[in-house]
């Protein structure tokens, strides 16, 4: 008489160390802020950089925050979906420092300063968009240590003792995840506002007297310049 064993599947190998989501999360956080020094002005033939890059950030921005709140409704939701859409929310970031710094580049070609409609548009743009950056850096870095306590909680830690460590007192200090995930919520609001209001003011500084302009010609008026 035979008996067989019945083995069951191996379970799925969890990244550790510096290869944990976690870890790779928090790196990326932190060269987001090289972006800072990277400044282009142009890029293909003398085309300014600012129109191409801004459509990045203005569609991962509100991808991100949209996506944090569906998966902050259901725990079950932010276990199989935080680590990605935290790095949607990394790009996100390195983008708006890249754009921010092609706008301060295409503003200072243009002389966009003093006192005219234009000009006024666009120093409340860039100080809107100020605001939507540390917005960003703050909900990014939240996001990051929403992931790490949610990971250390459901058993997969990093295997790096320090870190770890630092993930556990935060995990008791908080006593759960609903601090965070509170705060990340607040943040992803704040971000989904401030996207919207930077990109308003920059779309009526690029538009507004063109608009206007065109109507004046149509109606009769003199062309436009």
């Amino acid at each position: 008489m035979t008996t067989e064993t019945a083995t069951s599947p191996p379970a799925a190998v969890q990244p550790r160390g510096w290869l944990s989501p976690q870890v790779l999360l928090g790196i990326g956080g932190l060269l987001t802020f090289v972006c800072v020094a990277i400044r282009f002005n142009t890029v293909y033939e003398g085309l300014p950089a600012h129109p191409l890059f801004v459509h990045v950030p203005v569609i991962l921005i509100p991808s991100v925050g949209i996506g944090a709140l569906i998966i902050l409704a259901k725990p079950r939701w932010f276990e199989q979906h935080s680590a990605w859409l935290c790095a949607v929310a990394v790009i996100s970031l390195a983008a708006l420092n890249l754009t921010m710094n092609a706008g301060d580049a295409l503003r200072n070609d243009l002389g966009l300063y003093g006192n005219s409609t234009v000009a006024n548009l666009i120093s409340r743009h860039a100080a809107a968009a100020g605001k939507l950056r540390v917005l960003m850096i703050f909900f990014t870095a939240v996001f990051i240590v929403a992931v790490a306590l949610d990971r250390h909680r459901r058993g997969l830690p990093t295997g790096i003792g320090f870190i770890d460590a630092v993930v556990s007192a935060a995990h008791r200090a908080l006593r759960g995840p609903g601090p965070i995930r509170i705060l990340m919520g607040l943040l992803a609001l704040g971000c989904l506002y401030f996207v919207f209001l930077t990109g308003d003011l920059g779309a009526r500084a690029v538009w507004q007297g063109r608009v206007q302009a065109a109507q004046g010609f149509h109606g009769g008026g003199p062309p436009p310049p």
